[in-house]
């Protein structure tokens, strides 16, 4: 349960899983590519969530994402950076079962939405415990994952993930709800001398936006997961490492800085968070390059003529900005 390479604060990437045209098969030469692209951009490596449409892959998939990533890095010099990898799925059995085929792929730590298929018939109490038998077993680190668009509407309040924080294995929340306020007190309670005194490795707050990373980071954000880091690492990177460093220094022109930053940011997160996932990846392939982003599983739908039309305006500032970098 303590892995060789340390999960850091800083901005991670959800990576899109890269499907062939002809055949929905997985794009294993465009995975590797975006895969070291990312990591030359300090984008920290995030596998088979949300964005990499785990629930369309099958083990031995997953699997394979994972051990091809883990070779691409250490093949391409990154060996210190850790691979995290969602393993959530419809039962506490399942989901440990994953995470340990997980670590046995290369996996360091892993990332936990929880069951949404029976929330009609679950409770808070059934959810706490499903997490606490995957925190007690799970052979890697467990982040919880709070995404209710995605979980039928599971919502964790901060009370619920300040209560699980407790556990030796949480090391983490990722919240995908944009909700500040929830991952300020959870920060707080987190980054106290006496949750310090009770635990030997830090809690990471994440939310799962880049359009709030500035706000977040002043509520004591860890950094942030963003599926916009698909398109635009190094612009969102930039923005971490200035906010971060005008919020250490109150230099009020870093943080005038920073908050330009956002705004353009913002306004490209918005844009991806509109487009989906079959928008993120036809933005991979317009506008960074051609095959890496694919197309989605069925059912999801490719991009739409209106979806181009508005990412096209909705990403052109911060295209041309990371292009500048």
């Amino acid at each position: 349960m303590s892995p060789t390479r340390p999960f850091t604060n800083g901005v991670y990437c959800p990576l899109v899983t890269p499907f062939k045209a002809e055949t929905e098969a997985v794009d294993f030469d465009a995975l590797e590519a975006q895969v070291v692209r990312l990591a030359n951009a300090r984008m920290g490596i995030v596998l088979l969530g949300t964005n990499g449409e785990a629930s369309h892959l099958s083990d031995t998939e997953r699997a394979a994402v994972i051990r091809v990533a883990r070779n691409a890095l250490d093949a391409s010099g990154h060996t210190a950076i850790p691979i995290m990898a969602g393993t959530g799925t419809g039962s506490a059995k399942e989901t440990i079962r994953l995470s340990e085929e997980a670590r046995d792929a290369g996996a360091d730590y892993v990332i936990v939405i929880p069951p949404g298929y029976f929330a009609f018939a679950v409770d808070t109490s059934s959810l706490k415990k499903f997490f606490i038998q995957v925190l007690d077993a799970s052979p890697l680190p467990v982040m919880i994952y709070n995404f209710p668009g995605a979980a039928s509407g599971i919502d964790f309040d901060s009370d619920f993930l300040i209560d699980l924080s407790e556990h030796q294995n949480c090391f983490g929340a990722k919240l995908t709800c944009a909700s500040i306020g929830k991952g300020h007190r959870l920060s707080a309670h987190t980054s106290s001398a006496a949750y310090k005194a009770r635990h030997p490795r830090p809690f990471f707050v994440m939310p799962g936006y880049s359009d709030i990373l500035l706000p977040a980071l002043v509520s004591r954000a860890s950094g942030c997961i963003t599926g916009t880091g698909n398109i635009i690492p190094k612009t969102i990177v930039k923005l971490y490492d200035t906010a971060v460093s005008a919020l250490a220094t109150g230099n009020a022109e870093q943080l005038q800085a920073a908050r330009e930053l956002q705004d353009l940011v913002a306004e490209a997160d918005w844009a991806i968070v509109k487009s989906g996932i079959g928008g993120t990846k036809y933005a991979m392939d317009m506008y960074v390059q051609p095959g890496l982003g694919g197309v989605p599983r069925s059912p999801l739908p490719p991009a739409s003529a209106g979806i181009q039309t508005m990412l096209a305006s909705g990403l052109e500032r911060a295209i041309a900005y990371e292009n500048s970098l």
